[in-house]
């Protein structure tokens, strides 16, 4: 089963097809910054596709910063309970419970009750990941940046059942940054 198809993207670095299992993990290496955040755009569905351009998920499509992407005003807790409760419209009380169970698989439990410039970088950047997990999604689109721990340190797929449901796409500006992630290289 298809958990995410790209077909027709014209960027360097990118294969005219890409295509990605459910629960699989891949890396795009796209060297330009304007060029990644196009990409991680479109598949996000953030930015209009251009005609020959084919994007199908198995599913939603949530895209993760390179710093995390969290609201500054909310706790980890806060950020994973607002994308839950937008996608699910659950109860916050309902929302909670079912974020505090992620963040855990996710070893984010012991500071849900932290702001974002509370925490370190990575952890920000998994909180990013386990408020993105927290809305269900098919696919997950990482971006990455030097100069903050890279992805493949920063996630344990092994440990966590919801990360290994998930697709994930991480656009990586180098080679290096790719190490670890995917256990296969890149793309």
């Amino acid at each position: 089963m298809v958990g995410l198809l790209l077909e027709g993207v014209q960027i360097a670095g990118v294969p005219k097809v890409v295509r990605l299992g459910v629960g699989e993990r891949r890396a795009l290496v796209v060297a330009d910054p304007d060029h990644a955040r196009t990409l991680a755009d479109l598949v996000a569905g953030l930015r209009p596709r251009p005609p020959g351009v084919t994007i199908t998920s198995a599913g939603a499509v949530r895209l993760v910063p390179a710093e995390g992407g969290l609201l500054p005003h909310l706790t980890v807790l806060g950020n994973m309970v607002h994308a839950s409760c937008a996608t699910h419209r659950w109860s916050r009380s309902a929302a909670a419970e079912t974020c505090k169970e992620t963040a855990k698989g996710c070893g984010l439990d012991d500071i849900l009750d932290r702001y974002p410039y509370e925490i370190t970088p990575g952890r920000r950047r998994v909180a990013g990941v386990a408020r993105a997990l927290s809305a269900n999604p098919g696919v997950i689109v990482l971006e990455d940046a030097c100069g903050l721990p890279t992805w493949g340190t920063l996630l344990n797929h092994a440990q966590n059942p919801e990360l290994r449901a998930a697709t994930l796409l991480l656009i990586a500006p180098d080679t290096a940054r790719t190490v670890g992630f995917t256990g296969a290289g890149h793309v």
